[in-house]
């Protein structure tokens, strides 16, 4: 009988967030610092006039104001802490800045606290709590917004004190930290 119970003990240690933690070498703190090419979502406002169908006057158009949004290459400048405990929890805080045109530049943080798991080389990271700041150079216009109750998933790899993390359109090179 002790035997089973050591062996339903070894079985739910081995598959706990702590030893999934522990394992993929994420556990300590982690921190990222760098500028690159990111795909950022950008907004432009289009005039455009339409033909309405059934209009049948000459040079009739009908004026139209489109927003669109695309997902356009911009450099973006990230600082990043990551903090993963013994027991899966984590904190991640990103703040990030780009420029939106030639006089404003966008500033984000972004705060994230939750249980990260692993799955092979895949990290999903459930946020309990989480929320993001948004503000323009040129305004002074605030947007908050909560992030909350939500899961990101990234391949992780491990080399020495380096943690690559990647969404699959950028890789974010971490360094341990042992501040």
């Amino acid at each position: 009988m002790k035997s089973i119970a050591a062996a339903a003990l070894f079985t739910a240690l081995a598959f706990a967030p702590r030893a999934e933690a522990q394992a993929a070498g994420l556990v300590g703190g982690w921190v990222h610092e760098g500028t690159q090419q990111e795909l950022v979502i950008r907004s432009s406002i289009q005039q455009r006039s339409y033909s309405m169908p059934g209009d049948f006057s000459l040079g009739s158009t009908t004026p139209s104001t489109v927003i669109s949004t695309t997902p356009t290459p911009t450099r973006v400048r990230r600082e990043m802490a990551l903090i993963v405990r013994e027991d899966g929890a984590f904190s991640w805080v990103t703040d990030k800045s780009y420029p939106e045109s030639a006089s404003c530049v966008v500033t984000l943080l972004q705060q994230k606290v939750g249980q990260v798991s692993m799955s092979g080389s895949r990290a999903t990271f459930s946020i309990s709590e989480g929320s993001e700041k948004a503000s323009r150079s040129c305004n002074d216009r605030v947007t908050e917004s909560d992030r909350s109750n939500r899961t990101e998933t990234y391949t992780v790899t491990r080399s020495g004190s380096t943690l690559r993390v990647s969404d699959g359109t950028v890789t974010w090179v971490f360094t341990r930290h042992n501040g």
